[in-house]
Protein backbone atom coordinates (compact mmCIF):
# COMPACT_ATOMS: atom_id res chain seq x y z
CA UNK A 1 0.00 0.00 0.00
CA UNK A 2 2.71 2.02 0.73
CA UNK A 3 4.39 1.97 -2.82
CA UNK A 4 0.95 2.54 -4.55
CA UNK A 5 0.82 5.51 -2.41
CA UNK A 6 4.03 6.91 -3.42
CA UNK A 7 3.92 6.56 -6.98
CA UNK A 8 0.27 8.18 -7.19
CA UNK A 9 1.63 11.25 -5.13
CA UNK A 10 4.33 10.72 -8.12
CA UNK A 11 1.82 10.93 -11.22
CA UNK A 12 -0.43 13.76 -9.49
CA UNK A 13 2.87 16.09 -9.09
CA UNK A 14 3.73 15.64 -12.62
CA UNK A 15 -0.24 16.05 -13.97
CA UNK A 16 -0.05 19.47 -11.92
CA UNK A 17 2.71 20.20 -13.12
CA UNK A 18 2.78 23.49 -16.25
CA UNK A 19 3.66 22.18 -19.58
CA UNK A 20 7.58 22.38 -19.65
CA UNK A 21 8.36 22.65 -15.67
CA UNK A 22 10.00 19.20 -14.90
CA UNK A 23 9.23 18.61 -10.90
CA UNK A 24 12.43 17.05 -8.73
CA UNK A 25 12.08 13.51 -8.04
CA UNK A 26 11.59 11.85 -5.05
CA UNK A 27 14.66 9.73 -3.57
CA UNK A 28 12.66 6.44 -3.02
CA UNK A 29 11.04 6.43 -6.62
CA UNK A 30 14.14 5.18 -8.36
CA UNK A 31 13.80 2.06 -5.72
CA UNK A 32 10.49 1.52 -6.80
CA UNK A 33 10.13 1.62 -10.44
CA UNK A 34 9.76 -1.45 -12.52
CA UNK A 35 13.82 -2.05 -13.60
CA UNK A 36 14.70 -2.46 -17.02
CA UNK A 37 17.77 -4.32 -18.52
CA UNK A 38 21.36 -3.57 -17.11
CA UNK A 39 23.67 -0.19 -17.79
CA UNK A 40 27.00 -0.78 -18.50
CA UNK A 41 29.49 2.04 -17.31
CA UNK A 42 33.32 3.53 -16.88
CA UNK A 43 33.09 4.77 -13.71
CA UNK A 44 35.40 7.92 -12.42
CA UNK A 45 37.86 5.89 -11.54
CA UNK A 46 38.23 4.19 -15.30
CA UNK A 47 36.91 0.47 -14.28
CA UNK A 48 34.20 -1.07 -15.82
CA UNK A 49 31.03 -0.96 -14.17
CA UNK A 50 27.67 -3.22 -14.29
CA UNK A 51 24.43 -1.33 -12.49
CA UNK A 52 20.73 -0.67 -12.40
CA UNK A 53 18.81 2.23 -13.20
CA UNK A 54 19.00 2.84 -9.38
CA UNK A 55 22.39 1.98 -8.80
CA UNK A 56 20.77 -0.36 -6.25
CA UNK A 57 22.70 -3.22 -7.47
CA UNK A 58 26.45 -2.77 -8.98
CA UNK A 59 29.12 -5.21 -10.01
CA UNK A 60 32.59 -4.38 -10.69
CA UNK A 61 34.00 -5.87 -13.59
CA UNK A 62 37.47 -4.63 -13.50
CA UNK A 63 39.70 -3.33 -10.97
CA UNK A 64 43.30 -2.98 -12.11
CA UNK A 65 42.33 0.83 -13.04
CA UNK A 66 44.06 1.93 -9.26
CA UNK A 67 45.84 5.12 -8.25
CA UNK A 68 49.01 4.09 -9.51
CA UNK A 69 48.03 2.72 -12.93
CA UNK A 70 45.57 5.44 -13.54
CA UNK A 71 46.77 6.69 -17.18
CA UNK A 72 48.70 3.43 -18.05
CA UNK A 73 45.30 0.76 -18.24
CA UNK A 74 42.22 2.30 -19.82
CA UNK A 75 38.87 0.72 -20.28
CA UNK A 76 37.08 2.43 -23.62
CA UNK A 77 33.17 1.46 -25.19
CA UNK A 78 31.48 -1.32 -23.06
CA UNK A 79 29.12 -2.62 -25.76
CA UNK A 80 26.43 -4.94 -25.32
CA UNK A 81 25.30 -7.46 -27.12
CA UNK A 82 21.80 -7.93 -28.49
CA UNK A 83 20.19 -10.36 -26.36
CA UNK A 84 21.96 -8.58 -23.36
CA UNK A 85 23.83 -11.67 -22.12
CA UNK A 86 27.22 -10.06 -23.18
CA UNK A 87 29.17 -7.45 -22.76
CA UNK A 88 32.38 -6.46 -24.64
CA UNK A 89 34.85 -4.06 -23.85
CA UNK A 90 38.46 -2.51 -25.04
CA UNK A 91 41.49 -2.33 -22.53
CA UNK A 92 44.45 -0.37 -23.43
CA UNK A 93 47.27 -0.54 -21.48
CA UNK A 94 51.31 0.74 -21.71
CA UNK A 95 53.38 -1.15 -20.85
CA UNK A 96 56.60 0.62 -21.81
CA UNK A 97 57.77 4.01 -23.64
CA UNK A 98 56.99 2.22 -26.89
CA UNK A 99 54.67 -0.55 -26.27
CA UNK A 100 51.01 -0.35 -26.28
CA UNK A 101 48.54 -3.44 -25.43
CA UNK A 102 45.20 -3.43 -26.54
CA UNK A 103 42.62 -6.27 -25.74
CA UNK A 104 39.33 -7.05 -26.34
CA UNK A 105 37.48 -8.36 -23.60
CA UNK A 106 34.24 -10.25 -23.13
CA UNK A 107 31.70 -10.17 -19.75
CA UNK A 108 29.27 -12.85 -19.45
CA UNK A 109 26.67 -12.22 -17.52
CA UNK A 110 25.82 -15.30 -16.47
CA UNK A 111 28.92 -15.17 -13.77
CA UNK A 112 29.66 -11.90 -14.42
CA UNK A 113 33.11 -12.88 -14.85
CA UNK A 114 35.75 -10.81 -17.88
CA UNK A 115 38.20 -12.89 -20.24
CA UNK A 116 39.84 -11.69 -22.75
CA UNK A 117 39.13 -12.66 -26.34
CA UNK A 118 41.78 -10.59 -28.37
CA UNK A 119 45.27 -9.52 -27.68
CA UNK A 120 47.84 -6.99 -30.10
CA UNK A 121 50.88 -5.30 -29.61
CA UNK A 122 50.52 -3.65 -33.35
CA UNK A 123 46.32 -3.52 -33.65
CA UNK A 124 44.61 -1.25 -31.62
CA UNK A 125 40.64 -1.87 -31.90
CA UNK A 126 38.65 1.55 -31.40
CA UNK A 127 34.75 0.35 -32.22
CA UNK A 128 32.82 -2.75 -31.37
CA UNK A 129 29.39 -3.85 -33.15
CA UNK A 130 28.29 -7.70 -32.10
CA UNK A 131 27.21 -10.04 -34.91
CA UNK A 132 23.47 -10.46 -34.30
CA UNK A 133 24.17 -14.61 -32.65
CA UNK A 134 26.58 -13.14 -30.38
CA UNK A 135 28.88 -15.33 -31.28
CA UNK A 136 31.84 -12.63 -32.41
CA UNK A 137 32.22 -9.07 -31.77
CA UNK A 138 33.38 -7.43 -34.93
CA UNK A 139 36.17 -4.57 -34.42
CA UNK A 140 37.55 -1.63 -36.31
CA UNK A 141 41.52 -1.62 -35.45
CA UNK A 142 43.76 0.40 -36.81
CA UNK A 143 47.75 0.59 -36.34
CA UNK A 144 50.28 3.07 -34.10
CA UNK A 145 50.56 5.40 -37.56
CA UNK A 146 46.54 5.10 -37.87
CA UNK A 147 47.72 4.28 -41.64
CA UNK A 148 45.43 1.44 -41.81
CA UNK A 149 41.97 0.03 -40.73
CA UNK A 150 41.10 -3.21 -40.49
CA UNK A 151 37.61 -4.89 -40.01
CA UNK A 152 37.87 -8.03 -37.78
CA UNK A 153 35.91 -10.56 -36.66
CA UNK A 154 36.49 -12.14 -32.88
CA UNK A 155 34.83 -14.99 -31.91
CA UNK A 156 34.17 -14.93 -28.26
CA UNK A 157 34.72 -18.45 -27.50
CA UNK A 158 39.01 -17.38 -27.96
CA UNK A 159 39.66 -18.56 -31.14
CA UNK A 160 41.77 -16.44 -33.91
CA UNK A 161 40.17 -13.18 -35.02
CA UNK A 162 39.44 -13.11 -39.19
CA UNK A 163 40.34 -9.71 -41.17
CA UNK A 164 37.24 -9.24 -43.17
CA UNK A 165 37.89 -5.51 -45.00
CA UNK A 166 40.41 -2.96 -45.21
CA UNK A 167 39.30 0.60 -46.20
CA UNK A 168 39.90 4.14 -44.50
CA UNK A 169 37.10 5.31 -43.44
CA UNK A 170 35.31 1.98 -42.83
CA UNK A 171 31.21 1.72 -41.73
CA UNK A 172 29.17 -1.67 -42.04
CA UNK A 173 25.63 -2.87 -41.27
CA UNK A 174 25.13 -6.93 -39.78
CA UNK A 175 22.13 -8.57 -41.70
CA UNK A 176 19.98 -9.75 -38.85
CA UNK A 177 20.92 -13.49 -39.32
CA UNK A 178 24.63 -12.59 -38.81
CA UNK A 179 25.62 -14.35 -42.41
CA UNK A 180 26.29 -11.56 -44.14
CA UNK A 181 28.03 -7.33 -43.65
CA UNK A 182 27.12 -4.40 -46.35
CA UNK A 183 30.07 -2.87 -46.10
CA UNK A 184 31.08 0.95 -47.20
CA UNK A 185 34.63 1.75 -47.35
CA UNK A 186 36.86 4.68 -48.68
CA UNK A 187 34.52 7.53 -48.53
CA UNK A 188 35.78 10.72 -48.95
CA UNK A 189 39.03 9.14 -49.52
CA UNK A 190 40.64 10.67 -52.55
CA UNK A 191 43.40 7.75 -52.48
CA UNK A 192 41.07 5.10 -53.01
CA UNK A 193 37.71 3.85 -54.72
CA UNK A 194 34.66 4.81 -52.59
CA UNK A 195 32.35 1.72 -52.47
CA UNK A 196 29.77 -0.63 -51.32
CA UNK A 197 30.13 -4.24 -51.22
CA UNK A 198 28.49 -7.52 -49.26
CA UNK A 199 30.81 -9.53 -47.37
CA UNK A 200 29.20 -13.28 -47.38
CA UNK A 201 31.00 -14.93 -44.09
CA UNK A 202 31.22 -18.66 -44.54
CA UNK A 203 34.53 -20.37 -44.17
CA UNK A 204 35.57 -18.27 -47.05
CA UNK A 205 34.58 -14.72 -47.18
CA UNK A 206 33.14 -13.73 -50.09
CA UNK A 207 32.55 -9.91 -51.41
CA UNK A 208 29.83 -8.80 -53.96
CA UNK A 209 30.52 -5.20 -54.87
CA UNK A 210 27.76 -3.16 -55.49
CA UNK A 211 27.48 -1.55 -59.07
CA UNK A 212 25.62 1.89 -57.38
CA UNK A 213 27.85 4.84 -57.05
CA UNK A 214 27.45 5.75 -53.31
CA UNK A 215 26.99 9.40 -52.28
CA UNK A 216 27.88 10.67 -49.26
CA UNK A 217 26.91 9.40 -46.51
CA UNK A 218 28.79 6.96 -43.53
CA UNK A 219 27.43 3.90 -42.38
CA UNK A 220 24.59 1.59 -44.48
CA UNK A 221 22.06 0.01 -42.27
CA UNK A 222 20.02 -3.10 -42.61
CA UNK A 223 16.39 -3.18 -40.95
CA UNK A 224 15.70 -5.29 -38.16
CA UNK A 225 13.55 -7.92 -40.09
CA UNK A 226 16.00 -8.33 -43.00
CA UNK A 227 13.73 -6.90 -45.85
CA UNK A 228 15.08 -3.90 -46.51
CA UNK A 229 18.69 -1.29 -46.42
CA UNK A 230 18.92 2.06 -46.35
CA UNK A 231 21.89 3.66 -48.59
CA UNK A 232 22.54 6.25 -50.61
CA UNK A 233 23.68 6.31 -54.15
CA UNK A 234 23.49 9.29 -57.13
CA UNK A 235 20.84 9.91 -59.04
CA UNK A 236 21.03 9.50 -63.15
CA UNK A 237 20.93 13.55 -62.66
CA UNK A 238 24.00 12.90 -60.43
CA UNK A 239 22.36 14.11 -57.19
CA UNK A 240 22.89 12.62 -53.78
CA UNK A 241 19.36 10.88 -52.89
CA UNK A 242 18.93 8.26 -49.68
CA UNK A 243 17.06 5.23 -51.10
CA UNK A 244 15.57 2.10 -50.35
CA UNK A 245 16.98 -1.35 -51.30
CA UNK A 246 15.78 -4.99 -51.28
CA UNK A 247 18.20 -7.72 -49.27
CA UNK A 248 19.76 -7.65 -52.49
CA UNK A 249 20.50 -4.55 -52.65
CA UNK A 250 18.11 -3.79 -55.79
CA UNK A 251 17.14 -0.30 -55.34
CA UNK A 252 12.95 0.10 -54.49
CA UNK A 253 12.47 3.64 -54.01
CA UNK A 254 14.03 6.86 -53.69
CA UNK A 255 12.90 8.39 -50.13
CA UNK A 256 14.91 12.19 -50.47
CA UNK A 257 17.76 13.92 -52.41
CA UNK A 258 19.75 16.00 -50.16
CA UNK A 259 23.05 18.03 -50.77
CA UNK A 260 25.61 17.55 -48.19
CA UNK A 261 25.12 14.37 -46.22
CA UNK A 262 23.03 12.61 -44.44
CA UNK A 263 23.13 10.13 -41.34
CA UNK A 264 20.12 7.25 -41.16
CA UNK A 265 18.61 4.81 -39.21
CA UNK A 266 15.81 2.41 -38.87
CA UNK A 267 13.20 1.72 -36.16
CA UNK A 268 13.00 -1.39 -34.46
CA UNK A 269 9.32 -2.32 -36.46
CA UNK A 270 11.48 -2.35 -39.70
CA UNK A 271 8.89 -0.08 -41.09
CA UNK A 272 9.74 3.03 -39.57
CA UNK A 273 13.63 5.05 -40.36
CA UNK A 274 14.82 8.41 -39.41
CA UNK A 275 17.74 10.27 -41.05
CA UNK A 276 19.34 13.75 -40.60
CA UNK A 277 19.22 16.46 -43.65
CA UNK A 278 22.95 17.35 -43.72
CA UNK A 279 22.94 21.42 -44.55
CA UNK A 280 26.61 21.54 -43.65
CA UNK A 281 29.95 20.09 -44.66
CA UNK A 282 31.46 18.08 -41.86
CA UNK A 283 34.56 16.56 -41.56
CA UNK A 284 32.38 13.61 -39.99
CA UNK A 285 28.91 13.22 -39.53
CA UNK A 286 25.48 15.30 -40.35
CA UNK A 287 23.95 18.28 -38.93
CA UNK A 288 20.22 19.80 -40.15
CA UNK A 289 16.58 18.75 -40.15
CA UNK A 290 15.39 15.46 -38.42
CA UNK A 291 13.43 13.75 -40.82
CA UNK A 292 11.14 10.33 -39.92
CA UNK A 293 9.52 8.56 -42.62
CA UNK A 294 8.12 5.41 -43.37
CA UNK A 295 8.46 2.43 -46.31
CA UNK A 296 4.53 2.29 -46.37
CA UNK A 297 3.62 5.71 -47.11
CA UNK A 298 5.22 8.98 -48.22
CA UNK A 299 4.69 10.89 -45.04
CA UNK A 300 7.31 12.80 -43.28
CA UNK A 301 7.82 14.59 -40.17
CA UNK A 302 10.50 17.43 -39.53
CA UNK A 303 12.30 18.26 -36.65
CA UNK A 304 13.70 22.23 -38.65
CA UNK A 305 16.61 22.05 -35.79
CA UNK A 306 20.78 21.45 -36.54
CA UNK A 307 20.28 17.85 -35.36
CA UNK A 308 23.18 16.30 -34.61
CA UNK A 309 22.57 12.70 -33.84
CA UNK A 310 19.37 10.56 -32.80
CA UNK A 311 18.27 7.17 -30.92
CA UNK A 312 15.46 5.53 -31.87
CA UNK A 313 13.29 4.31 -28.91
CA UNK A 314 12.97 0.22 -28.86
CA UNK A 315 9.18 0.54 -28.83
CA UNK A 316 9.56 2.35 -32.24
CA UNK A 317 7.20 5.48 -31.14
CA UNK A 318 9.24 8.16 -29.99
CA UNK A 319 12.85 9.41 -31.37
CA UNK A 320 15.44 10.88 -28.84
CA UNK A 321 17.77 13.83 -31.09
CA UNK A 322 20.31 15.95 -29.84
CA UNK A 323 21.04 19.50 -30.55
CA UNK A 324 24.44 21.25 -30.16
CA UNK A 325 25.20 24.54 -28.94
CA UNK A 326 28.64 25.94 -28.28
CA UNK A 327 29.00 28.29 -25.35
CA UNK A 328 32.31 30.58 -25.68
CA UNK A 329 34.40 30.39 -22.83
CA UNK A 330 36.41 33.97 -21.51
CA UNK A 331 40.18 33.21 -21.29
CA UNK A 332 40.32 30.16 -23.44
CA UNK A 333 40.21 29.19 -26.79
CA UNK A 334 38.39 25.84 -26.60
CA UNK A 335 34.91 26.38 -26.40
CA UNK A 336 32.31 24.52 -24.26
CA UNK A 337 30.01 21.93 -26.75
CA UNK A 338 26.59 21.48 -24.87
CA UNK A 339 23.78 19.01 -26.11
CA UNK A 340 20.11 19.92 -25.75
CA UNK A 341 18.33 16.27 -25.62
CA UNK A 342 14.69 16.20 -26.99
CA UNK A 343 11.95 13.31 -27.40
CA UNK A 344 10.09 13.61 -30.75
CA UNK A 345 6.70 11.50 -30.59
CA UNK A 346 5.79 10.47 -34.12
CA UNK A 347 2.05 10.27 -33.63
CA UNK A 348 1.46 13.48 -32.91
CA UNK A 349 4.64 15.44 -34.36
CA UNK A 350 5.44 17.13 -31.31
CA UNK A 351 8.58 17.29 -28.99
CA UNK A 352 9.36 18.22 -26.09
CA UNK A 353 13.07 19.44 -24.23
CA UNK A 354 14.10 16.69 -21.31
CA UNK A 355 18.14 17.75 -20.43
CA UNK A 356 20.35 20.30 -22.08
CA UNK A 357 23.87 19.12 -20.56
CA UNK A 358 27.63 19.13 -21.30
CA UNK A 359 28.83 15.85 -22.77
CA UNK A 360 31.66 13.93 -21.54
CA UNK A 361 34.38 13.64 -24.18
CA UNK A 362 33.65 9.90 -24.49
CA UNK A 363 29.39 10.64 -25.16
CA UNK A 364 30.69 13.99 -27.66
CA UNK A 365 32.85 11.99 -29.87
CA UNK A 366 29.89 9.11 -30.54
CA UNK A 367 28.01 12.12 -32.44
CA UNK A 368 30.07 12.73 -35.68
CA UNK A 369 29.21 8.93 -35.91
CA UNK A 370 25.76 8.61 -35.04
CA UNK A 371 24.67 5.94 -37.79
CA UNK A 372 27.48 3.37 -37.03
CA UNK A 373 26.95 3.69 -32.94
CA UNK A 374 23.06 3.73 -33.59
CA UNK A 375 23.38 0.08 -34.48
CA UNK A 376 25.88 -0.70 -31.65
CA UNK A 377 24.62 0.85 -29.01
CA UNK A 378 21.56 2.55 -27.58
CA UNK A 379 21.38 5.54 -24.37
CA UNK A 380 17.56 4.15 -24.03
CA UNK A 381 16.65 1.61 -21.47
CA UNK A 382 14.49 -1.84 -23.01
CA UNK A 383 11.18 -0.29 -21.71
CA UNK A 384 11.38 3.03 -23.80
CA UNK A 385 10.99 5.09 -20.41
CA UNK A 386 14.03 6.36 -19.61
CA UNK A 387 17.40 7.47 -20.89
CA UNK A 388 20.98 7.42 -19.76
CA UNK A 389 23.53 9.85 -20.55
CA UNK A 390 27.48 11.04 -19.47
CA UNK A 391 27.53 14.50 -18.45
CA UNK A 392 30.16 16.76 -17.00
CA UNK A 393 28.62 19.15 -14.07
CA UNK A 394 29.76 22.83 -13.50
CA UNK A 395 32.65 21.81 -11.32
CA UNK A 396 34.09 19.63 -13.86
CA UNK A 397 32.93 16.65 -12.27
CA UNK A 398 31.96 13.37 -14.80
CA UNK A 399 28.83 11.47 -14.15
CA UNK A 400 26.20 9.05 -15.17
CA UNK A 401 22.58 10.56 -15.43
CA UNK A 402 18.87 8.51 -15.66
CA UNK A 403 16.53 10.94 -17.67
CA UNK A 404 13.00 9.94 -17.62
CA UNK A 405 11.50 10.30 -21.42
CA UNK A 406 8.82 11.71 -20.08
CA UNK A 407 10.08 14.78 -19.36
CA UNK A 408 8.45 15.72 -16.48
CA UNK A 409 10.78 14.92 -13.54
CA UNK A 410 14.14 16.06 -12.90
CA UNK A 411 17.47 13.97 -14.79
CA UNK A 412 18.42 12.42 -11.43
CA UNK A 413 22.76 11.84 -11.23
CA UNK A 414 23.14 7.38 -11.33
CA UNK A 415 26.75 7.34 -10.67
CA UNK A 416 29.95 9.44 -11.39
CA UNK A 417 31.39 8.06 -14.25
CA UNK A 418 32.61 8.87 -18.33
CA UNK A 419 30.55 6.43 -20.83
CA UNK A 420 27.15 4.28 -20.36
CA UNK A 421 25.45 2.17 -22.16
CA UNK A 422 22.16 1.02 -21.77
CA UNK A 423 21.51 -2.79 -22.66
CA UNK A 424 19.45 -3.89 -25.62
CA UNK A 425 16.79 -6.46 -23.24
Amino acid sequence: MKKLSLLLIAALLAACAPQGIQVPQSPVLKFLEPKSGLIAYIGSDGNVYLTDQAAASTTQLTNDVTAETQGTIIYQLPTWSQDGKQLAFIRLEQTSSNTLTAEVYVADMNDETARSVFSSESEYPFYLYWSPDGKTVAALTTTASQQNIALQNIPVDGSAPRVLDTGSPLYWSWAPDGSTMLVHKNGGNPNAFNQLSFLKLDEDITEFVMDVPPASFQAPSWSPDGAHILLTTLSPADKPQLVLADSTGEIQKTIAEFEVNTAFAWASDSKQFAYIEGTETLESGSIGPLHVGNIENDEDVVVDEKVIAFFWSPDAIEVAYLIPYVSEVEGSSTPLVYLELNILDIASKESRKVATFQPTESFLAMMPYIDQYHQSMTIWSPDSNNLVISFVDQNGVSGIAIIPSSGVTEPRLLVNGTYAAWSWK
